[in-house]
């Protein structure tokens, strides 16, 4: 059985700036989706910079990667990943007015992402429950 695991790639914004989770070395993805392919292959490692010059950088590497990879994709996940590639861009920005403006649009976006990566990118798909 193929070893799969998902990113999720998230963001903790505090006062050293953004911090990302990735994958484990060696992880593989189903070789059937292109877009998992592409999602799970958006790594950032942390900066060695511990101060919020770090974080911005960091920021402005996932936007980068965001947009690199909606670039590639379609429908709803293309929507989904240009709302997060623009919200990291307006951290690496520290632009507090657009981050404020566009913290609902991200909250659904990164759950929007999240649940993508979980419904098409493991074999048999998982079901996430929603509250509505």
């Amino acid at each position: 059985m193929r070893k799969i695991t998902v990113i999720l790639t998230m963001c903790a914004i505090g006062l050293t700036g953004a911090t990302f989770l990735a994958t484990p070395a060696g992880a593989r993805v189903s070789s059937t989706s292109g877009t998992c392919k592409l999602l799970t292959n958006i790594k950032i490692t942390p900066s060695s910079d511990p101060t919020a010059n770090g974080g911005k950088a960091n920021a402005a590497k996932l936007s980068k990667k965001l947009s690199q990879a909606a670039k590639k994709s379609k429908g709803d996940i293309k929507t989904t990943l240009n709302t997060l590639a623009s919200y990291f861009k307006s951290v690496s920005k520290v632009d507090t007015a657009a981050i404020e403006s566009q913290a609902q649009a991200f909250a659904a976006a990164a759950t929007k992402y999240a649940s993508y990566l979980v419904s098409n990118c493991l074999p048999g798909g998982v079901s996430i429950p929603t509250n509505s």
